[in-house]
């Protein structure tokens, strides 16, 4: 069973993998830039470039005891998402990282299809446990001050279009390199009918549009990034049943391990032992359906330290759960 925390691949990287190896990771994920790079630090510029660089990352990493696993593309990309000039470019910057990760042995991308950053879709945080505060989403508040509209706007069917012209042109190339496509919900997700926040339509907030994607190009390869945070803020929705149906299906590529207090239109992101989930029931419903990770740290209440105290604290919790459960 893996736990899972992101890096960012700058100077100080042999200093958090280090952090990181103490507390007890087990992988990591890395963050890419949305189009090629060709620089000493992160040479993306070619295939033969990013596979050099992949393999370099993964033995960084091996060093430190812990396996490189992800990819995260989940920033920018918007030529992709809207369907404009530049987006078979990106498409092609995509093809190349993912034989390049086939290369080196990464075994997942996660992605969004969302164009707006989720901190512009909140309103104001809430007092939380202590000195901390929630990050948050009242939907009535959130009308009365919200994002300022993207121009022009997108509907859902430009959305549908989008994201089966990129699936069509990834999912082939996923399937023969090995790697796995994982998409996270949208956040906040959005009940069907109402009008999309900030003009952008969204595609990927319920269990039948996530069918639907997945029928758009039915593979192995075309699965989901299980945040449960998002999926509990799904109206209606029992988190344990979605990890089961979800899981029976070997859909769950990997999993956000977070817990949030409501659900839509009004929900915060609390720490993860004091929101709605029972975490010990969701991680036993992962083990019944024979899902080991990873499972990934997210989102964090904002409080002094906050950064390194909560990594120290969900990481602990997450392993004694583990420990409990699978073990």
């Amino acid at each position: 069973m893996l736990i899972q925390d992101k890096v960012i691949w700058d100077a100080d990287i042999e200093k958090n993998l280090a952090l990181m190896s103490t507390l007890g990771i087990d992988c990591v994920s890395m963050e890419l830039p949305d189009g090629p790079r060709a620089n000493p630090a992160m040479d993306l510029s070619t295939l033969d470039a990013a596979t050099t660089f992949f393999k370099q990352a993964k033995s960084t990493v091996a060093a430190h005891g812990m396996d490189l696993r992800t990819v995260l593309a989940t920033s920018g990309f918007a030529e992709i998402k809207r369907g404009i000039a530049g987006r078979d470019e990106k498409i092609a910057f995509l093809q190349t990282v993912i034989q390049a990760m086939g290369a080196a042995d990464i075994p997942i991308m996660a992605y969004n299809f969302k164009l707006i950053v989720s901190k512009y879709l909140r309103s104001a945080p809430m007092p939380g446990r202590g000195n901390s505060t929630y990050i948050s989403f009242d939907y009535e508040d959130y009308l009365k001050n919200p994002a300022p509209p993207i121009d022009p706007p997108i509907s859902e069917a430009q959305m549908w279009d989008n994201i089966t012209y990129l699936l069509k042109a990834v999912i082939p190339v996923a399937e023969q390199n090995g790697v796995r496509l994982a998409l996270h919900p949208d956040d906040p997700p959005m009940p069907h009918g109402l009008p999309p926040l900030a003009g952008a339509a969204h595609i990927a907030s319920s269990f039948g549009q996530y069918q639907k994607i997945f029928d758009l190009v039915p593979s192995r390869s075309n699965g989901m990034l299980f945040c449960q945070g998002c999926v509990t803020e799904m109206q209606g929705v029992d988190v344990y049943d979605a990890i089961r149906h979800m899981g029976s299906r070997d859909k769950i590529v990997m999993v956000h391990f977070r817990n949030v207090r409501g659900e839509f239109p009004k929900f915060q992101e609390t720490f993860v032992d004091n929101g709605d989930v029972d975490m010990f029931k969701a991680m036993q419903a992962y083990r019944d359906i024979g899902f080991k990770g990873p499972f990934s740290l997210d989102h964090s209440p904002m409080f002094p330290g906050a950064q390194m105290a909560n990594q120290a604290f969900v990481v602990g919790y997450m392993s004694a759960l583990i420990q409990a459960v699978y073990r």
